[in-house]
C-alpha cells in the first residue's frame, strides 16, 4: 500500500501536536515541573505502546478468524488461469471517431456509435475533432487527431 508523503508528514505532525497536546492539557491539572513532564510523557509513550500491541494483534487473528472469513479477500486469480479484469478493445484499432468531450488528454469520443473513454498521446484536442484509434491497451485506448485530408 503506497502512503503519499504529505499525508505521512502531516499525520506525524497531527500526532505530534496531539501528543504535545495531552501533555500540557495533563500539566494544566498537576503541578507543573520537569519530574511530571517526565512520568506524563511515559504515561502517554506506555498508552500508545499499548494501543499499538492490540493493533497489530488485530491485524495478525483478524486474517485467521471464522467470523470475519467473509470480510477479507483471501484469494487471486491470475490471467494466466484464465481471469482477466478487461478485454482489450483492438477491434477499435485504425477507426475513426469523434471527440465528444475536450480529451485533456483524457475524455470520451464516439467511435462507431459507441461512446468509449479515451486517452491522447498527451496533447489536448477540442471537442468534435475527428481522431483515430492508435492503439488499445486493456480498457486503454489511445486516440490522436485523425490527419486533415486536403480540400
Amino acid at each position: 500500500m503506497a502512503v503519499h508523503p504529505k499525508i505521512g508528514l502531516v499525520g506525524g505532525l497531527v500526532l505530534g501536536a496531539i501528543i504535545f497536546g495531552l501533555i500540557f492539557f495533563m500539566l494544566g491539572r498537576t503541578t507543573a515541573g520537569w519530574p511530571n513532564i517526565w512520568e506524563l510523557i511515559t504515561g502517554i509513550a506506555v498508552g500508545v505502546g499499548i494501543v499499538a500491541a492490540v493493533g497489530v494483534a488485530l491485524l495478525l487473528h483478524l486474517p485467521a478468524s471464522r467470523r470475519l472469513a467473509g470480510i477479507l479477500h483471501q484469494e487471486a486469480v491470475a490471467s494466466a488461469e484464465g481471469f482477466v479484469s478487461a478485454e482489450p478493445r483492438v477491434d477499435l484499432v485504425g477507426k475513426i471517431g469523434v471527440a465528444l468531450s475536450e480529451l485533456r488528454p483524457v475524455g470520451i469520443a464516439q467511435i462507431e456509435g459507441e461512446r468509449v473513454d479515451v486517452t491522447t498521446e498527451g496533447e489536448f484536442v477540442y471537442a468534435g475533432t475527428v481522431v483515430t484509434v492508435v492503439r488499445a491497451e486493456g480498457m486503454r485506448v489511445l486516440v490522436r487527431p485523425a490527419p486533415k485530408l486536403p480540400a
